[in-house]
């Protein structure tokens, strides 16, 4: 053989030696990966990890030996992916998804994209990528499957068989990517991919029912989104076809019918249909009775499984259900081995349910073992595991709510470092972020309860705020966000006091409620919460629109709470505090019952061992307590003792609620000896609070035992010692500690103790954070200790520094925000008297123009806060125009709310609008607040809108002497400004409350009781003999000649005496003390005296006062001396004075009514009108008169012409409205002109104004110094000068008056061509004279007295 040929034959030889080897190795990489996929569909199949870690050892080698050329490499590669991929969904190790993407990357770089495989290697890659998502959470995982599985769609034709599988693919990871973005698009997408899926694949396909569970799925997601019915309501019934087309036996079976349970809980957690939660009970038992034991899927079922129970027990309450669930989800635990990935899931529900039966049971193993699970957990979760912040989250609300139990500060601090840590390790774009936030925000609020510290409620409002902002509008939780932080709000308004964060509250929490349907179950605690913020609203202003509407709103809870429901015990609580707080304001007793009914609900429906049911014992008891103070029925007292008593049973000893039990129990215990006598009470009421004052302070006064009182303030000192000075409770701690040392020095005189009660009663009216109630009341207990102490040690002389802290103390007290209503409370229960009281000790240390000033704060305080929002702000614009001009808006918007008539509408929809209005008032008076500390701070703007000083009070009296009166304890004083700015004073020693208190009643008696005095009126039904008795019929159509709705017929025999008693106590010794003075200011005419009476002193007629006897040269009274007005305050004097000069001829408007529909006639109005227009006509300068009889005098037409006439007539009836003023009016035409209509129109001309009606300037008997009438009213709408009268007027009498008055007017205006003003208080003077002469009999008085002016 030549040399070529053996070389050839060679080369053939090795050739063939190759192809055998290439064939081997085939061979045996094709028998590795049959192998391995072999033992791939094992584990597949029973669960075995020995099959799959066969499968990875096989498909590794065959990986390995395969050359990349190799045509299977692609596919042994993919398998490999899979197995890494099917392993890490076991047991959890990233390390298998990260090779999962490495392989299947690999074997789609080796597949050119023709290949039939290349599809499927990037369906498999992306699913990869989807996972490793899902663990990790990183974000270009997820796009990374997106765009993978996208080339998998594109590069399948419509009718290929993966097609469908590939689509479903895709709206898996887009459902992947909208949880974590929460984009719309991507869940839109999902479910249009899987709606393609499903519609490329026939009826019969064995793959259709998962591709209609997966569609279901989407639907499920977007429901969580969005909240509507529709779409959960969709995913049911897909979920429902995927199961009927599944039979029995298919493995796949279980996993629809667990998934379709899963969307039946979710309708049910949204509407609450109990067939609901009972199918999902239903589909889960056959999910779990169709899978093995050995199944790895069967603990996922029991799982649901009894998180389905536990959602059923939370509805009804059945006890079975949590020890169902209980059992269910142990079992699931231990399936489930250890190095399983959902083992810690598995701890955390397991735990959960622990919680829930905790409570229910109140049994503290609950709560323990629920922390150890929830901490196992945690444990055996790696930090980077997408799901430890949850099992974080849920650790920390463990540790929070056996806080709530035992008060150990160790479990509030471990909660919020659990979910602080939840939060770190979240995302900001991540869905549960927001749950988070909001959760931890709850434990700072819990610890903030507990110690009080101001950085954990700023905290708690900082989360909550972040946790609404991470949530969209359309989100399902957004509500209940609102509703926390609406709760947290209202915690830092309980600590500081700011008005604004309660209002923030209640609107953040109408706004849950407005975006909760009825049908939702977190509808009842939106509406709870809402309700326990207007209460809280209601016990700082005392509104009680706020009270109703708590109770309103707590009662739509407690009806829309099924009785099982284990939140309804707490509704039925707080409705029945609400209905306490209302019986605290208005008394009705209904109110006590219904407290009682609702409580004794709450705590029937609770059982023992509920951590709950002894706050609901305890508030049943307080109300049987206080049923039994009012009704004063032994078997209450008995029950409060007794429901207590439970209370206190079933409170641990460590519990932080323990004392405040103990001290109701006390309480109870102490008012029940004070009824009966038992010393067993007293003794067990102390036995009870050892600890405690109350009852100490208690046994003390009833047994005045020193070791009381002296342990009574040892504890009261310890309690101010720990409360922050900034807490507004702290005011009122010290109000109590020196109440106790006020009481110990009444006791034994020793000069600490008053020291003491002084330095705590400064220090507590002197606190800036305090509730002004609180601090007044503080002020006033340190002016009590001042003079206790100087009627015990003569040598001390108090100052005046209690007294200006009482007086600076009014415009907080009497606050601007609050309904107008509120204030005139305020001022009848707490202002008037210490401002008399004050004004009193100032004269008495001779400072008497400080005396005036405090009058004049404590004057008229309502007219005077309208006054001030209509002051002239000309220097502040001249020097700070942008601050004027913004003061000016927010006066503007105070005024226009302050005048407004209140709506009567009481539909939701005005209710609402009411709520927004007084809102934004309130934000109105703290933005003005704002500014005036801005103003106040600019030089020469120090005072500005501060109390006026005397030396501006004192030019009220140019041209006039001002008689200011005022009444304290035994002391009635008068100091009279003269024209000199200088004070006289005159203390009154023969007058006392008591003598006043007489005289008052006198007047009273006088005024309301003269029917003898009618019948010159009606000659035709008086003349009858004195014998016959006037029928009832004929008084009151002798009645129908008042001008007031209270009309009344008296005998005046006691108005004599009582004007001589005036001007024998007071008004004579005025004028003989000013003689010289009073002939100072005579000048061809009497002088003019302007009454300024205070408290009780207000109704009396002083410019009537003297001796009337039926011989006129041997009468003498005032009117001899000098011409009389009134005025509300100095300051009313001062606004808008007339000009100088008259610009010309007055332009009058004269209203007449003599038959008002719905009121009785007054003819004599047309006689009035026809006099006064025949005096005008008989002036040669006579003025412009628009006369509106009748019909005309409509409330638009007066309206209208109020703005070009500078003097009103109205003869008519008059209405006062207690207490709102702005509602009183004057009855025309076609209904009432309200003094908030005359304010809202530009009275630029405004000058003076005759009230031809009845009681005009008779006032509120219960607010004196307020000057609560329509005459008060005309002067605060810019009338200057103003007459009115001071009880019913006589129709007959009314036109004689006004004919004198104005012929005296009018020829005053002429003789001067009307260049000079004209002065109504002495044509007034002038037009009663005639009737004073005339007044032969007690009863003439009448005729005249109540004729009185206002103004100058």
């Amino acid at each position: 053989m030549d040399a070529p040929t053996a070389f050839l034959g060679t080369v053939n030889k090795q050739k063939e030696l190759v192809e055998e080897e290439e064939e081997y190795l085939d061979n045996i990489i094709n028998s590795l990966g049959q192998e391995g996929i072999y033992a791939l569909e094992q584990f597949q199949a029973d669960g075995q990890v020995a099959d799959l870690d066969t499968a990875l050892e096989k498909l590794g080698q065959a990986v390995d030996l395969a050359p990349d050329g190799h045509p299977d490499k692609p596919m042994y590669l993919n398998n490999c992916g899979i197995s890494h991929h099917t392993r890490f969904r076991r047991c959890g190790e990233v390390i298998d998804i990260d090779k999962a993407i490495k392989f299947m990357h690999q074997a789609v770089e080796l597949t050119h994209d023709g290949h039939p495989d290349k599809p499927m290697s990037l369906n498999n890659h992306g699913m990869s990528h989807m996972r490793r998502f899902e663990r990790i959470g990183e974000i270009t995982d997820i796009d990374k499957a997106i765009e993978s599985q996208r080339q998998a769609v594109d590069l399948s034709p419509d009718g290929h068989p993966n097609k469908p599988g590939y689509l479903n693919s895709l709206g898996m990871s887009h459902d992947t990517r909208f949880e974590r973005l929460g984009e719309m698009a991507d869940i839109n997408k999902a479910i249009g991919l899987k709606r393609q899926a499903i519609d490329l694949t026939p009826d019969g396909h064995p793959k259709r029912p998962m591709y209609l569970n997966n569609l279901g799925m989407s639907h499920d997601t977007l429901f969580e989104r969005l909240g509507e019915i529709a779409e959960i309501d969709r995913a049911i019934d897909l979920k429902r076809q995927a199961v009927d087309l599944t039979p029995d036996g298919h493995p796949d079976k279980p996993v629809y019918l667990n998934n379709l349970g899963s969307s039946q809980w979710t309708r049910f957690e949204r509407l609450g249909e109990m067939t609901d939660i009972d199918r999902a009970i239903e589909s889960q038992c056959q999910a779990i009775d169709l899978t093995p034991d050995g199944h790895p899927k069967r603990p996922m079922y029991l799982t649901n499984l009894g998180i389905s129970h536990q959602t059923r027990f939370e509805r009804r309450g059945e006890m079975a259900d949590i020890d169902k669930a209980i059992n269910l989800k142990r079992q699931a635990v231990e399936l489930t081995p250890d190095g399983h990935p959902q083992k810690p899931g598995r701890f955390s529900n397991l735990g959960i349910s622990h919680q829930t039966r905790f409570e229910l049971r109140g049994e503290m193993v609950d709560i323990d073992r629920a922390i150890k699970l929830k901490h196992q957990a945690v444990d055996l979760t790696p930090d980077g595991h997408p799901d430890k912040p949850m099992y974080l989250n849920n650790h920390g609300n463990s540790h929070q709510m056996r806080f709530e139990r035992l008060g150990e500060m160790t479990d509030i601090d471990r909660a919020i470092e659990s979910q602080h840590q939840a939060v770190d390790l979240t995302p900001d774009g991540h869905p549960k972020r927001p749950m988070y936030l909001n959760n931890l925000g709850t434990s700072h609020i819990r610890r903030f309860e507990r110690l009080g510290e101001v950085a954990d409620i700023e905290n708690a409002i900082d989360l909550k705020y972040q946790a609404l902002e991470l949530t969209p509008n359309d989100y399902p939780d957004k509500p209940m966000y609102l509703s926390n932080l609406g709760i947290s709000h209202m915690r830092r308004f309980e600590r500081l006091g700011e008005l604004a964060d309660i209002e923030k509250a209640i609107d953040l929490e109408r706004q849950a409620v407005y975006l909760t349907a009825n049908s939702h179950p977190d509808k009842p605690m939106c509406l709870s919460n809402l309700g326990i913020s207007h209460m809280r609203r209601f016990e700082r202003l005392g509104e009680v629109t706020d009270i109703d509407r708590a109770i309103k709103s707590q009662r739509q809870a407690v009806d829309l709470t099924p009785d099982g429901h284990p939140q309804k015990p707490m509704y039925l609580n707080n409705l029945g505090t609400s209905y306490m707080r209302r019986l605290e304001h208005l008394g009705e007793m209904t109110d006590v019952d219904r407290a009682i009914e609702s409580q004794r609900q709450a705590a029937d429906l609770t059982p023992d061992g509920h951590p709950k049911r002894p706050m609901y014992l305890n508030n049943l008891g307080i109300s049987h307590q206080t049923r039994f103070e009012r009704r004063g029925e032994m078997i209450d007292i008995d029950r409060a003792i007794a429901l207590k008593c439970q209370a206190v049973d079933l409170t641990p000893d460590g519990h932080p609620d323990k004392p405040m039990y103990l001290t109701n129990l006390g309480i109870s215990h102490h008012t029940r000896f004070k009824h009966l006598g038992e010393m067993a009470d007293i003794d067990k009421a102390i036995e009870l609070k050892r600890q405690l004052s109350n009852s100490l302070l208690m046994r003390f006064e009833d047994l005045g035992e020193m070791t009381d009182i002296d342990e009574a303030i040892k504890f009261q000192r310890h309690a101010v010692d720990l409360i922050p000075d900034d807490h507004p409770n702290k005011a009122d701690y010290l109000n109590c500690l020196g109440s106790s040392h006020h009481t110990r020095f009444k006791r034994l005189g020793e000069v600490a103790d008053i020291d003491k009660a002084i330095s705590v009663f400064e220090q507590s009216a002197k606190s800036t954070t305090g509730p002004p109630i609180i601090r007044f009341k503080a002020a006033r207990a340190w002016i009590s200790a001042l003079r206790l102490k100087e009627q015990n040690f003569t040598s001390h002389t108090p100052g005046l520094q209690p007294q200006h802290t009482l007086i600076n103390l009014i415009p907080e007290l009497v606050w601007l925000g609050a309904p107008v209503h509120q204030r005139f409370q305020t001022i009848q229960d707490v202002v008037g008297c210490s401002i008399h009281e004050a004004v009193s000790v100032a004269i008495r240390a001779h400072e008497l123009e400080l005396a005036v000033e405090w009058m004049e704060q404590g004057r008229s305080i309502v007219w005077s806060q309208l006054r001030q929002l209509r002051s002239p702000l000309v220097d502040l614009q001249d020097a700070h125009p942008d601050l004027a001009q913004a003061f000016q808006d927010v006066q503007r918007r105070i005024e226009i709310y302050f005048i407004r008539s209140d709506l009567d509408d009481k539909s939701e929809s005005a209710s609402d609008s009411l709520e927004q209005q007084a809102q934004a008032h309130r934000r109105n008076i703290r933005k003005r607040e704002d500014l005036l500390t801005k103003i106040r701070s600019k030089s020469g703007f120090e005072s500005f809108l501060r109390p006026e000083k005397f030396c501006v009070l004192s030019k009220a009296c140019l041209g006039c002497l001002v008689v200011l009166l005022t009444i304290a304890d035994e002391q009635c004083d008068a100091l009279v400004i003269l024209p000199s700015s200088s004070i006289t004073h005159l203390s009154f020693t023969n007058m006392s409350q008591d003598v006043v208190s007489e005289l008052h009643a006198l007047w009273e008696n006088s005024r309301m009781t003269r029917l003898s005095n009618r019948g010159h009126e009606f000659p035709a039904l008086f003349n009858a003999p004195n014998n016959i008795p006037v029928q009832k019929e004929i008084f009151l159509e002798a009645r129908l000649c008042d001008r007031g709705e209270v009309a009344a017929s008296f005998d005046l025999g006691p108005m004599s005496s009582l004007l001589a008693d005036l001007w024998e106590r007071i008004v004579h010794p005025i004028v003989l003390e000013t003689e010289n003075d009073l002939f100072d200011l005579t000048d061809d005419r009497l002088p003019h005296i302007t009454w300024c009476p205070s408290g009780p002193l207000s109704f009396l007629p002083f410019h009537a006062a003297g001796i009337y006897s039926s011989e006129l040269d041997d009468r003498i009274s005032i009117s001899d001396y000098a011409v009389s007005s009134y005025t509300p305050s100095l300051m009313a004097l001062l606004s808008n004075p007339y000009p100088v000069q008259k610009l010309g001829r007055p332009s009058i408007l004269m209203v007449t009514q003599p038959y008002t529909p719905g009121q009785k006639p007054l003819p004599g109005t047309t006689v009035e009108a026809k006099n006064i227009m025949e005096k005008a006509a008989l002036n040669d300068m006579q003025p412009a008169i628009l006369h509106l009889p009748q019909s005309e005098a409509t409330v638009s037409a007066v309206m209208k012409q109020l703005e070009t006439h500078g003097w009103v007539h109205l003869a008519c009836h008059g209405t006062q409205r207690f207490p709102d003023p702005m509602e009183s009016s004057f009855a025309l035409n076609d209904g009432a002109l309200t003094l908030a209509s005359l304010m809202q129109k530009s009275m630029g001309n405004a000058q003076f104004a005759f009230l031809s009606a009845c009681q005009t300037a008779t006032g509120d008997q219960t607010i004196p110094d307020e000057a609560m009438h329509l005459t008060s009213g005309m002067l605060a709408a810019g009338f200057r000068s103003v007459v009115g009268t001071m009880w019913s007027i006589q129709d007959r009498v009314a036109p004689e008056v006004a004919e004198t008055f104005y012929a005296t007017l009018f020829e005053e205006g002429r003789k001067s061509e009307w260049k000079l003003k004209p002065e109504p208080a002495y044509a007034l003077h002038f037009a009663l004279k005639k009737l004073r002469d005339e007044s032969t009999e007690d009863k003439d008085l009448m005729k005249w007295v109540p004729f009185v002016h206002y103004g100058v």
